[in-house]
């Protein structure tokens, strides 16, 4: 009786985990990229990768999303960075990765990572490696472009790195930083 109690869970799981009605099982991450300059095509180093989740709470009005965690790199000389993820993810709410891609004097990229493999046609994909162009602005295109939006709920010790290069445009384009937790 407990091999075939086994055997039916098994099975559930597998056809769950495969159905149309969304992932039962599934694995977040590793995410990983290279970040190019999209003129010269030389890697950029520097550049602040911020991997947010979401989960979302259904609600007779429809979902709604809360923060869950975030975690945040910087890419090496080059241009490379590795975001590990959440793992392995069983029966969840959690979404998969928004990200944001950001350095001072670049345009930036965000929005779902599973958008940009099917939505962003600048961006290649080496399997699942993300190669990522970035354009250099002039401060003209920089100050029209604005600082990148982000929430205010992430926690500023998760999101540290991208609030500093965020910071750091916003002084050279004649602005005041952010003022997060009172500092």
């Amino acid at each position: 009786m407990k091999r075939l109690l086994l055997l039916f869970t098994l099975i559930f799981f597998v056809l769950s985990a495969t159905s149309s009605f969304g992932f039962v099982i599934r694995k977040d991450g590793p995410y990983e990229g290279r970040v190019i300059d999209a003129d010269a095509g030389k890697p950029v180093e520097g550049v602040v990768v911020l991997g947010v989740w979401y989960k979302e709470i259904p609600s007779p009005g429809g979902a709604i999303s809360q923060y869950y965690d975030a975690m945040e790199t910087v890419t090496d000389k080059n241009g490379e960075f590795q975001i590990k993820g959440l793992g392995l993810l069983v029966m969840s709410n959690i979404i998969p990765m928004d990200v944001l891609i950001f350095k001072a004097g670049y345009e930036y990229e965000s929005g779902l990572w599973t958008s940009l493999k099917k939505y962003v046609k600048k961006i290649k994909w080496e399997g699942d490696k993300a190669i990522i162009p970035l354009r250099k602005l002039s401060l003209e295109e920089r100050k029209k472009q604005g600082s990148p939006d982000f929430s205010f709920k992430i926690p500023g010790n998760k999101m540290k790195l991208m609030l500093d290069e965020i910071n750091k445009d916003r002084v050279e384009r004649g602005l005041l930083p952010y003022r997060i937790g009172g500092k």
